[in-house]
């Protein structure tokens, strides 16, 4: 039995991990609990050694000058930034069986810049500084329950249930997740479940994919690798440049356009459906990836819920007060970048909640 935590950290995302590295200080008896077999939640690169590229399947992009925590946090953790590539000539795409229009945008992306290396970066440098004996991976976490002085987390993990017992409990995972999947004794009040119910998971009904090539083939021959797709049918809707920094790596990545049942429906014919749709922007250089990876985050159990099955296109309003109130008397927080205020659904939103939560717990 584990002894009695002072802070259990629910969700080892970039909220449960930048939390729990600056709350070591103050209170070093803390435990993160993790129900994948990896951490970074929504932070995702993929990475092939064989053929030396990484790249991003969650977030991509920061915008320093409007997003100050996430730019600290990567100038603290020394790490580097680079622009978004947009030199050259953008496709908008209107009919399948139409050459694509061309047009000059370069300030697609504006001042959005990218982290050498993937976002991963993030989360495997806070990994540094959280001694490992702080973080159990595969804790899947069933209910909690309120004890007056302290709570009970049980968890399943290797086809057993456990339970821990922390004086303080930090839930930093998507709210509407949680209220799907956890029992709360006492139950929260309705109206703080219909809440959580209620606000999105951003990116959780999207899909994204990664292209990698032999060379940049597109910035040879004058595109940026900007592309939209309107047309019914388009696989990816919308389609940027993927270079590593050095352009070491070539890579083209997309959002997809189709929804979650289309995508399961078709999920085998999907690399071949991307490919042709590229040939019908970019021409026959694109017939040849080296690699083709889809990450559809609908399908995750730990992101999404059969509600977001249905993705958000526009940006909801995240960071509800009764999301950023204590509850259970000072036991029981919630953190996540869906409880921002400001920047709610992004990195800067997760590192918001974070420093929200790191000051209620060391008042």
């Amino acid at each position: 039995m584990m002894t009695m935590l002072d802070v259990a950290i629910v969700g080892a995302g970039l909220s449960g991990l930048s939390l729990a590295e600056k709350l070591l200080t103050y209170k070093p008896n803390i435990g993160v609990f993790e129900a994948r077999e990896r951490c970074g939640g929504r932070i995702l690169s993929a990475a092939d050694p064989t053929l030396g590229f990484t790249a991003d399947l969650g977030p991509t992009w920061l915008w320093p000058t409007e997003q100050p925590r996430i730019s600290a946090l990567v100038k603290r953790l020394g790490l580097t930034l680079f622009p978004q590539w947009d030199c050259g000539q953008s496709l908008y795409h209107v009919q399948a069986h139409s050459r694509p229009v061309t047009y000059i945008d370069t300030q697609t992306h504006a001042e959005a810049r990218r982290i050498a290396g993937g976002c991963q970066q993030l989360i495997d440098r806070l990994l540094q500084r959280i001694p490992g004996r702080v973080l159990r991976l595969g804790y899947n976490l069933l209910s909690l329950s309120d004890h007056g002085s302290y709570v009970d987390l049980t968890f399943a993990c290797d086809s057993t249930v456990s339970t821990i017992q922390a004086r303080q409990v930090v839930l930093a995972a998507p709210p509407r997740l949680l209220a799907n999947s956890i029992t709360f004794q006492p139950a929260l009040a309705p109206g703080l479940l219909s809440l959580m119910q209620d606000t999105p998971t951003w990116m959780a009904g999207h899909a994204k994919a990664v292209l990698v090539y032999e060379q940049a083939f597109w910035r040879q021959q004058g595109y940026s690798g900007n592309a939209i797709s309107s047309y019914p049918g388009a696989v990816l809707a919308e389609v940027y440049d993927a270079c590593s920094d050095d352009a070491g790596t070539s890579a083209l990545f997309g959002f997809f356009g189709l929804p979650a049942q289309i995508r399961e429906q078709y999920q085998d014919s999907l690399p071949a459906l991307i490919v042709r749709q590229m040939v019908g922007l970019l021409g026959p250089a694109a017939a040849n990836p080296l690699s083709v990876v889809i990450q559809d985050w609908s399908r995750e159990p730990f992101t999404a819920t059969s509600v977001d099955r249905i993705p958000v296109f526009e940006h909801p309003a995240y960071g509800h007060r009764a999301l950023q109130l204590d509850h259970w008397q000072d036991k029981l927080y919630f953190c996540g970048t869906e409880t921002a205020s400001r920047s709610g659904g992004y990195l800067e939103g997760a590192l918001a909640a974070s420093d929200r939560v790191f000051s209620a717990l060391t008042l």
